[in-house]
């Protein structure tokens, strides 16, 4: 049966030019009790799909619609929003705006209570959605002194209390650290399997992976068109999916390219399990012993950085005393550095960040908090953010100007400074992120990519010396994270500035950071390059972490085949194979 149908489908959003179409003659069909993954850059109408599904789009955010979206038999022209929620639950990608509840608890028995169930189906199923979206030991918390990853969490487990026929979840695993992505993912998957729901989940390249172990079917979407349609391991092979910026998990990207290198295999896996042994049966069957990198392969060079600008010594918080939030966390920060901060949810990685830029003061009197040699626990604000600023995870919480040009040129008219050093600040800022095409652009409204950058642009003209930014790749496809991460560094190399972000992307870390800062419970637990961290795998397992793919790919064959634990490319995974498997095959 089917449950989703879309017939020649379109949407254009009132702000959009009489051309424009944010969908276009969309046409498809989902069965029923499948889990279908919708993947397209930053922009290319995911959010509007999902929204068109509960009538979201056009009902609330207003548009002019064409065709036919048919859910549970039901055409959404035809009904409101609060009727179709009945049949079609949505998780929209900030999670803050499903969440309003004082406690946790409460929020998850918000939805199937307005759904008139009795009291005792209700906690039954509070109790079940709490248990597989592992919150129980927060059910009492106020969400809003939870972490971001906790609240994405919360907005998922409150739609598996609803039980909807159909379940659309846009970007789900964004904010939540590796093993949080697989267990998401996870549970999409067994709640599709066991009760028949239908389960659609977005993507634009950064959680790929995690999205490539649990969908029967991926649909492509680029600028609002469908691209392509069929079985996950027949699209994410098609060279367009590289072209529209979306990427592959590492592993296919390594298969690829060890075919071009004249190595093939019997297929191209999209999963890890399945890269493990085809690539273990391909090293058996060519008599290769032991994997090496080649002689003159040149592991990234140490930079060399300035003295310390951050200092942090024996810092420890509480929210109240029940929540040990920080367990006396001490560490530097040299000038110039690119540091990245990850850890599980509610490690402790946004509470340790609040504290850099002031934001909250340390619980303990025998602290320290030094930027920039200067003692920042009695400074006010207003002096601390021209040294050390903040950029908030989710965007809107900090954008409020009508365009862009009128965001960026806040904070500059607010410290009073003339009109014309504004305009020069602002458009040094627009520069970095390529904004300028866009200055006029009204914020409501805007792509998230575009959000994430200009919530770095618009703190620029203060001029800080370290930029502290909470999940700078947060729904960002390929192409936006290597824009994002080329600009900061241009920040670092060509600006001075010293660049401290907190992520769960651990191939943004690997890719990019020269240090990795390692939370786990409120402790600093690690502290290294990345290589010297992802190598360790033992305690990253105690922080919930896991490696890039391509670095787990390599630690579960450095058994048998002696595969460095610490390589964190797929170029680097190529070059050691076909280096190898030539030394193999020359009886080296």
């Amino acid at each position: 049966m089917k449950s989703i149908e879309a017939k020649e489908f379109s949407f254009r959003y009132l702000h959009q030019a009489e051309g424009e179409k944010a969908l276009s003659n969309l046409t498809f069909e989902v069965e029923e009790a499948s889990v279908v993954g919708i993947i397209g850059r930053a922009g290319a109408g995911k959010s509007t799909l999902v929204k068109s599904l509960n009538g979201l789009v056009p009902k609330v955010d207003l548009g002019y619609q064409e065709g036919d979206m048919i859910v549970d038999g039901l055409n959404t022209r035809q009904y409101d929003v609060n009727q179709l929620a009945r049949h079609v639950g949505i998780v929209l990608q900030n999670p803050e705006v499903q969440i309003f509840s004082l406690t946790v608890r409460d929020d998850v028995a918000f939805g199937p209570a307005n759904l008139g169930l009795p009291r005792e189906e209700i906690y039954k199923r509070v109790a079940e959605a709490v248990s597989a979206a592992e919150l129980e030991h927060l059910v009492d918390r106020n969400p809003n002194d939870i972490s971001g990853g906790e609240q994405q969490c919360l907005a998922i487990a409150g739609i598996l209390a609803m039980q909807p026929k159909i379940m659309a979840f846009d970007e789900p695993v964004s904010m939540l650290d590796p093993l949080g992505k697989q267990r998401v993912m996870n549970i999409l998957k067994q709640v599709t399997r066991r009760s028949g729901t239908t389960s659609i989940t977005t993507e634009s390249g950064a959680d790929i992976e995690a999205v490539a172990e649990v969908v029967d079917r991926i649909i492509a979407i680029d600028q609002g068109k469908l691209l392509l349609d069929g079985d996950p391991a027949t699209v994410l092979q098609d060279d367009r999916i590289q072209q529209i910026g979306v990427g592959r998990p590492q592993v296919t990207e390594l298969f690829l390219q060890l075919k071009k290198k004249g190595i093939h295999f019997e297929r191209v896996p999209i999963t890890l399990a399945d890269a493990e042994n085809l690539l273990r049966d391909k090293l058996r069957q060519l008599g290769v012993k032991r994997v090496m990198r080649p002689p003159d392969y040149r592991l990234q060079q140490l930079n060399h950085f300035g003295p310390p600008v951050v200092e942090v010594e024996n810092i420890h918080h509480f929210y109240n005393p029940q929540v040990h939030a920080l367990k006396g966390v001490s560490f530097e920060i040299p000038e110039r550095q690119i540091v990245g901060i990850i850890g599980q949810n509610g490690s402790g990685k946004t509470t340790l960040a609040r504290h850099l830029v002031g934001l909250l003061k340390p619980t303990n009197k025998d602290s320290v908090l030094k930027v920039k040699g200067v003692d920042i626990k009695k400074l006010r604000l207003d002096k601390i953010i021209r040294m050390i600023n903040y950029v908030f995870q989710n965007p809107d919480d900090q954008l409020f100007a009508e365009t862009i040009w009128d965001e960026i040129a806040f904070a500059p008219r607010m410290i009073d400074l003339p009109e014309d050093e504004v305009k020069r600040l602002t458009e040094e800022a627009m520069k970095v992120f390529d904004l300028e095409a866009y200055k006029d652009r009204y914020i409501f409204g805007l792509d998230e990519d575009l959000k994430t950058y200009l919530s770095i642009s618009c703190i620029l003209p203060l001029k800080p010396d370290i930029l502290l930014i909470d999940e700078p790749t947060t729904g960002l496809d390929e192409q936006g994270e290597v824009k994002m991460m080329q600009s900061l560094r241009y920040l670092r190399d060509q600006m001075g500035k010293t660049i401290v972000i907190i992520t769960h992307n651990m191939k943004t870390v690997g890719n990019h950071c020269d240090r990795v800062l390692v939370m786990s419970k409120g402790n600093l637990i690690l502290d290294g390059t990345p290589r010297e961290v992802f190598a360790n795998e033992e305690k990253l397992l105690e922080a919930d972490i896991l490696p890039p793919q391509i670095t787990r790919l390599g630690q579960a064959l450095s058994k048998e085949f002696g595969f460095p634990k610490d390589i964190l490319t797929v170029d680097e995974m190529v070059e050691v194979l076909d280096y190898s498997i030539k030394q193999s095959q020359n009886g080296a």
